[in-house]
């Protein structure tokens, strides 16, 4: 790829992208920090009836800090997510799919290497706690292209990748649930 790869191209994709991004600010500064990703993560292992160990805290936190860096803003995490592109244009895909491995490991809070509906629903309902149980089957069943009723890290990282790198209206808008752009 070249790395003339910026984010966002359309503002289909900032719809898309601002969407995750304020709904992720679970403590309310107006931004995302690692924090966020470990309430996120408390609340998603509490949905499944698990306390959060350090482990899966330590996956949660990881991830926060991989995606986010220490970034203050929409605007400055766009800009973070565009210096990341700059830096490995050839490889950005790669580096991305080793960062997902730290939310799928968190995601997957009994650890039997695939997520489950249960695993998939409590991870999405922390951000968006109005989505109906259809809204989140309907994202699990797009993101399980094998049809096999769990998802592989394979499954997540692929549709991962498209939900933030797709310009255009794409099934994988529904990776955090369905989503129909207001």
């Amino acid at each position: 790829m070249a790395s003339s790869i910026k984010l966002p191209k359309t503002s289909f994709q900032e719809a898309k992208l601002r969407r995750v991004y304020e709904a992720k600010d679970f403590d309310n500064k107006g931004y995302v920090s690692t924090n966020d990703f470990a309430i996120w993560g408390k609340i998603a292992a509490e949905k499944v009836g698990l306390e959060m160990d350090d482990e899966i805290k330590g996956h949660w936190v990881t991830a926060g800090q991989s995606y986010f860096g220490d970034t203050k803003s929409f605007d400055d995490w766009i800009d973070y997510f565009n210096a990341f592109l700059e830096n490995n244009p050839d490889n950005y895909e790669e580096i991305s799919r080793d960062i997902n491995a730290n939310v799928f490991k968190a995601i997957d809070s009994n650890k039997d290497g695939v997520v489950s509906v249960a695993e998939y629903k409590a991870v999405v309902t922390a951000i968006f706690p109005d989505l109906t149980d259809d809204d989140v089957e309907y994202g699990f069943n797009m993101i399980d292209e094998d049809g096999d009723g769990v998802l592989s890290q394979e499954e997540v990282a692929t549709a991962w990748l498209r939900y933030y790198y797709d310009e255009e209206d794409t099934k994988y808008k529904h990776f955090y649930g369905r989503w129909d752009e207001k």
